[in-house]
């Protein structure tokens, strides 16, 4: 799961040395999770200019992959440092491998959670913004973002206040990613991506997620908001220069739709046509026999299928 260089990467060299918006650019770790590797852990030493702007050297890019690779074995951030400076750094280590979450991330999970059910939004904020000072953004979203959000949605039918817990979180990310979600998309040179909600549905927060993985990819995305439908979306593939088309959504789809609407609309379109969040796992077999194609559940894995059918097409 550890994230690839952006296809918006060119960065400006100076003297064998990168500042920070760029090594941003090359690694997909934001700026302020690369000063807490700095200040707290010790992880990375940028040299400093005259002014004290830093500059990072090829070396301590390897070394920032390096503490990617080592995060998404589950390695804890207080070790990642101890295993880079042993004499043989590629010793086997006892983290959890793949992509199964960690001790640290479930406490994330389970803070993130619990103040979602409390109706806190500081403490969202004060869970979000640790995890973000230590991690980048391709680890949080579905590490601790997607595992939370798909707590409370199933929890959301208990009680009216578990329904309200996931409003309230939902309204909670939606807003928090987005801000993310500018930042990347105003960097962003690789192809045009369209993004929208099945018809018949509205907004969904796994389509937020997708967004802002799909971004910090290099991809410019252009979101639709919801509700659309399919000859909307038809004008819009036609309109627009789109690489591919990603539909999501969190409802059950009608079965007009499923046997009628999707199978004759997706053979007029040219470009791939994806299908995300719970409608597309719920569907996946009707979707796939309609001409579209489902990602995987996980925001990551969905963000790499996409980019390997995007190459396909584009080979083809």
């Amino acid at each position: 799961m550890t994230p690839t260089p952006p296809a918006k990467v060119s960065p400006p060299e100076t003297d064998g040395l990168f500042p920070i918006r760029t090594v941003t650019s090359m690694t997909g770790v934001h700026p302020v999770t690369l000063r807490a590797w700095e200040r707290r852990h010790g992880l990375i030493r940028p040299q400093r200019t005259p002014k004290g702007h830093r500059l990072y050297s090829t070396g301590d890019i390897d070394r920032i992959r390096q503490v990617l690779e080592l995060l998404d074995q589950g390695i804890s951030i207080g070790q990642v440092g101890k295993l880079l400076d042993a004499p043989d750094p590629s010793t086997p280590t006892q983290g959890t491998p793949g992509h199964g979450p960690s001790s640290a991330w479930a406490d994330y999970q389970a803070r993130l959670t619990a103040a979602a059910l409390q109706f806190d939004s500081h403490a969202l904020e004060r869970v979000y913004a640790d995890a973000m000072s230590i991690f980048p953004v391709q680890q949080v979203i579905p590490q601790l973002l997607w595992p939370a959000h798909t707590a409370l949605r199933d929890r959301a039918g208990d009680t009216p206040l578990s329904a309200a817990a996931r409003a309230f979180f939902q309204g909670w990310a939606r807003y928090t990613l987005a801000s993310r979600f500018r930042h990347e998309l105003s960097h962003a040179q690789g192809p045009v991506l369209v993004l929208a909600p099945f018809p018949e549905q509205g907004e969904a927060l796994d389509l937020d997620m997708l967004a802002l993985l799909a971004a910090t990819q290099g991809l410019r995305v252009l979101w639709l908001a919801g509700p659309v439908t399919l000859d909307t979306l038809e004008a819009t593939m036609n309109q627009v220069p789109a690489r591919g088309l990603i539909l999501a959504g969190e409802d059950r789809l009608s079965r007009d739709l499923l046997t009628r609407g999707l199978p004759s609309w997706s053979g007029r379109i040219n470009s791939p046509v994806l299908a995300a969040g719970p409608s597309a796992h719920q569907h996946r077999r009707a979707l796939t026999g309609a001409g579209l194609i489902p990602l995987e559940r996980d925001p990551w894995q969905a963000t790499r299928q996409l980019e390997a059918h995007l190459r396909s097409a584009h080979a083809d």
